[in-house]
């Protein structure tokens, strides 16, 4: 079960938030000022965290700091009655994924719960973050990787659309970040939206904002990501789910720069370099009327066709080393690196999940492994085919968890609520099944 801390100097606002998120199937925490906030993290597992940004003792942007320092993985939606869009921009720099303004109703704090915690789930964090993330930040050396690099570069000097394809696990919202942060004096916020976790009937509002009475519950105006993203980037992932009834609104941002909130009657300028990013064929969605021609024109002005790592060579000892790397200093442990039969194993394995696929596979090898060598033995036992998979099924399924929670236990020294994280659960659950 997802675990959600409410940071509030407001004990009936702290009450009703907390009974809306239990309501919703997570659980509640809540504290009333910076320092229980802080005492709370460091002694449970939370994965999402509503702060205010005025504390009796201090500001939120700056316990977004301390807050990061105990769990770079915890996700923070700011609260605040100031409805200004530099103090949005300050918080989403600072780490804060999202931003509402008090007072606000129960859908917008229900759609932003549900559309962070479940992004967590499905292993897709719908987050607004700004790092510094450029080129080279992809690792890679092959020709095809070369070309893509090359593309960035070039991407990087102007203002025009750029549309990212390739199979799932590419590195797409990888690319997209480095062409953001490429920029020459790039100084805006990199605001990333996930189509396909987004419902219908929620996306236009999430991305374009609603005026104060366009649909019931709508109390007050509402900035939405386009806005917030003004200066910036607008990572549009997923963009073949965009719903059909929307793209004539996203074309018209690309081509004028302006859009109008929900309900509202003005239009508003902005600013923004428009990425998007899918893993379908949009030709075919276009031939099926699932996709506007004129939509697609526009959004693949610099087209970057990311390759499946099963043909970039050499990338994959590269991309191995680098994971273990990263994942030794973050577990804690010493490695001498990969025997050469691992690494035969490694470059003759169609990675069908691609780099995401290599890094849970280097992951786990670093969870299993105590030290020393990575082996073929141990690569053997872990990236299976597809036969064997199956014969796995017919275990018991409380007999291999068991044996997976012992391991990572015995990783990180008994530590539960490292190990909790590492397992993607909460500590209670954890306490529960041990």
């Amino acid at each position: 079960m997802s675990a959600v801390l409410i940071v509030d100097d407001q004990d009936d606002l702290r009450f009703t938030l907390s009974k809306i998120v239990e309501k919703e199937g997570y659980s509640a925490t809540t504290a009333a000022n910076g320092m229980d906030a802080l005492s709370v993290l460091r002694s449970c597992v939370i994965d999402l965290v509503f702060l205010d940004i005025g504390l009796p003792d201090g500001s939120g942007i700056d316990l977004i700091h301390a807050i990061k320092e105990i769990g770079s993985d915890i996700d923070i939606v700011m609260l605040s009655g100031i409805n200004e869009a530099k103090t949005a921009v300050e918080s989403l720099r600072a780490g804060a994924v999202d931003y509402i303004t008090k007072p606000f109703d129960i859908i917008e704090f229900k759609a932003s719960l549900n559309r962070i915690l479940q992004a967590r789930l499905m292993g897709k964090r719908a987050i607004l973050e700004h790092r510094d993330m450029g080129i080279d930040s992809i690792v890679g050396s092959s020709p095809p990787m070369i070309r893509v690099k090359k593309t960035i570069e070039k991407g990087a000097e102007v203002d025009s659309a750029v549309l990212i394809t390739g199979e799932t696990g590419t590195g797409k919202e990888l690319t997209a970040r480095a062409i953001h942060e490429s920029r020459p004096g790039q100084k805006g916020v990199f605001v990333k939206v996930d189509c396909g976790t987004l419902s219908s009937n929620l996306i236009e509002s999430e991305l374009f904002g609603y005026e104060k009475g366009a649909f019931t519950d709508a109390r007050n105006d509402k900035k939405g990501l386009v806005e917030v993203a003004n200066g910036g980037t607008l990572f549009l992932d997923e963009i073949g789910n965009l719903p059909i009834e929307l793209q004539p609104k996203l074309l018209r941002l690309i081509e004028e720069s302006t859009f109008r909130r929900v309900g509202g009657l003005k239009d508003i300028q902005v600013k923004i370099r428009i990425i998007a990013a899918t893993n379908v064929d949009i030709e075919e969605q276009i031939d099926r009327g699932s996709f506007r021609e004129d939509l697609y024109y526009r959004l693949n002005v610099i087209p970057i066709l990311l390759p499946p790592l099963r043909d970039r060579g050499e990338d994959i000892l590269l991309l191995a080393d680098f994971f273990l790397h990263d994942l030794q200093k973050e577990l804690k442990k010493t490695f001498n690196g990969f025997t050469p039969e691992a690494c035969t194993k490694l470059l003759h394995h169609d990675w069908q999940g691609n780099i995401r696929e290599l890094r849970n596979l280097i992951e786990r090898e670093v969870i299993f492994t105590q030290k020393g060598w990575i082996t073929l033995s141990s690569l053997t036992t872990t990236s299976q085919s597809s036969h064997a998979k199956e014969m796995n099924l017919l275990l018991s399924l409380k007999e291999m968890e068991k044996h997976y929670i012992k391991k990572v236990l015995n990783s990180v020294n008994n530590n539960k609520s490292k190990a909790a994280r590492i397992l993607g659960i909460s500590r209670t659950t954890l306490r529960e099944k041990l």
